[in-house]
């Protein structure tokens, strides 16, 4: 069976390579002779070109054409190009009025040679040196010596070593091997409470009247967790175990940002401030919404990703968490979102011109996650941006409020706008309801999966509405142009509580307040740059210092 390419472009395919070593790449290649030049493939490895060669041979003289790579254990990307497609339909001869590339089959083989390994990388980096070279019980100190300070982040006192060669030396009387005896010590650092738990020293832990500096090992840690979500790396424990890391914070944040391991914050932050992880539990009524598929919540869920990502990667106003004028898409959410001109299932970035998509508001994600399984929820997408976006959570219900009655001889009649309306009639309901529905209509024109309409039962949509402070809108794009300009403040210190409370680990707390205010300002003078709020939270008394936490009152 052959495969054309009638025009220039590639074939692809993921392959999974279970060890390193040498592959050989094979394509057996024909071609469609036409124009002044034979057609042109390129065999590529990870979007890098290996060969690339003329194949002026037809089916029937077929040619097979190798390369050999090294590669890596792992996922690669393999693809077959042809590269210089020719159509003249003005051609006699109709066997030469169009050149094409065929293909017969691709294949790919190895190992070849493998890379001998005789031990994990893992292991290696553990058992760093034998008893083949020193004595067992020394060699045993500076395996465990080193494990040890990497799993407690801190120098091991010579006491605690000792302690944990006594679990070596316990093995090796009951004969068992070198590496099961250091195994022994080395599963006792990891139950230990100094594994397991972030402990910081203080001179006065019962006072909570005062603050210290903590140490530089704890500052690793602390930052280490919050921005990768594990423990220190080497480089930063060299750092505070010379004494330096504090003064040299502002570089250490800017290459931790441009690490991989900074998708830990996107993946455990941002999605819990955002509560997009709960798009996973997410139902909407597959009779309602037959379009929602396993492959939409996914879609869904990677825009935000990306979109998130490039925020961070891109050192972005945090502005553009409301309103930027792109997104990432593939075609199966651009069609949903009812966009023309995205095709396939790789994701790209898209740009946006009349406002109607743009910024996490408009994503499926969160409206989804704010929709009821039948039908948008102005209640619950206003109670959502006023706790996640302006720290401004609406009021409980007054107590003692009944549930809301159903007339049948009068029911709730007309669009969800309108049986809203009289919902509030009710002066019990008006009251929580009055702040979240106004900002929650805003987004009606968005359906309870993020698909766009403009009516709703037969109805024109009505997307306007008026904020508390009587400033008035019309959909969307006009509602977060105003909290752009107006509520800029509010979604600033917003943001700044959030992240300050996932980096500390502990709610924000009276005695917190000038430092969230001291943030805001320098926010404001870069042009409240993402990476400026993680420098300046890293800077801040909160994160470089810890509280006494006793029963003392602190005052304010």
């Amino acid at each position: 069976t052959w495969f054309g390419l009638m025009r220039e472009g590639d074939v692809h395919a993921r392959v999974v390579l279970r060890g390193k070593g040498e592959y050989a790449i094979r394509v057996k290649a024909a071609g469609d002779q036409a124009g002044p030049e034979a057609p042109k493939m390129a065999i590529r490895w990870n979007g890098a070109d290996l060969k690339v060669v003329e194949v002026p041979e037809r089916r029937r003289e077929a040619r097979l054409h190798e390369v050999r790579i090294q590669a890596d254990r792992g996922t690669h990307k393999i693809a077959v190009a042809y590269l210089n497609n020719y159509v003249n339909p003005k051609e006699k001869d109709p066997r030469k009025r169009d050149r094409n590339l065929l293909l017969e089959f691709i294949e790919i083989e190895g190992p070849l040679q493998p890379v001998p390994q005789s031990l994990p990388e893992t292991h290696q980096r553990i058992f760093f040196t034998q008893p083949s070279t020193k004595k067992p019980a020394a060699a045993a100190r500076e395996i465990i010596g080193k494990f040890a300070f990497n799993a407690w982040r801190r120098p091991v006192e010579r006491a605690e070593l000792d302690r944990l060669m006594k679990l070596f030396e316990l093995g090796q009387a009951q004969n068992d091997s070198f590496e099961k005896s250091v195994k022994l010590a080395l599963q006792a650092a990891m139950v230990s409470p100094h594994f397991l738990f972030r402990g910081e020293l203080q001179p006065e832990p019962d006072n909570p009247k005062q603050t210290h500096l903590v140490n530089e090992f704890a500052l690793a840690s602390r930052l280490s967790y919050f921005l990768w979500s594990t423990m220190p790396d080497a480089e930063l424990l060299k750092l505070a175990g010379a004494g330096r890391l504090r003064r040299n914070l502002a570089g250490q944040v800017e290459r931790m940002l441009k690490d991989p391991k900074r998708d830990a914050l996107l993946q455990n932050f941002f999605t819990q401030w955002l509560q997009t992880r709960s798009l996973q539990i997410a139902a909407p009524d597959v009779t309602t919404f037959p379009a929602f598929s396993p492959e939409l919540r996914r879609d869904m869920a990677r825009e935000t990703e990306l979109f998130v990502d490039a925020i961070i990667r891109e050192n972005r106003s945090l502005l553009d968490l409301l309103d930027a004028d792109f997104s990432y898409l593939n075609g199966r959410l651009a069609k949903h979102y009812g966009l023309e001109g995205v095709e396939g299932d790789e994701f790209r970035r898209v740009s946006f011109k009349d406002g109607t998509r743009g910024g996490i508001l408009t994503q499926g994600a969160v409206l989804t996650i704010t929709s009821n399984p039948t039908r948008t929820s102005p209640v619950k997408r206003g109670k959502w941006v006023l706790e996640n976006l302006l720290a401004a959570p609406p009021p409980p219900p007054p107590p003692n409020v009944p549930e809301l009655k159903i007339d049948k001889e009068h029911p709730l009649t007309g669009t969800l706008r309108e049986r809203m309306e009289q919902h509030r009639a009710n002066p019990g309901c008006a009251s929580c309801h009055d702040r979240m529905d106004a900002i929650g209509f805003a987004f009606e024109n968005y359906d309870a999966i993020g698909a766009w309409r403009t009516q709703e039962g037969g109805a024109s949509i009505d997307a306007s509405g008026e904020l508390m402070a009587g400033v008035s809108f019309n959909g969307p794009a006009e509602l977060k142009k105003l909290l752009v300009n107006q509520n800029r403040d509010d979604f600033i210190r917003c943001v700044v509580e959030k992240t300050l409370t996932y980096a500390l680990g502990r709610g924000i707390e009276h005695f917190d307040r000038c430092a969230v205010n001291a943030i805001c300002v320098k926010l404001s003078q870069d042009n409240y740059r993402f990476s400026t709020l993680i420098q300046e939270i890293v800077k801040s008394a909160p994160f470089q210092k810890r509280r006494g936490e006793g029963s003392a009152p602190v005052a304010p």
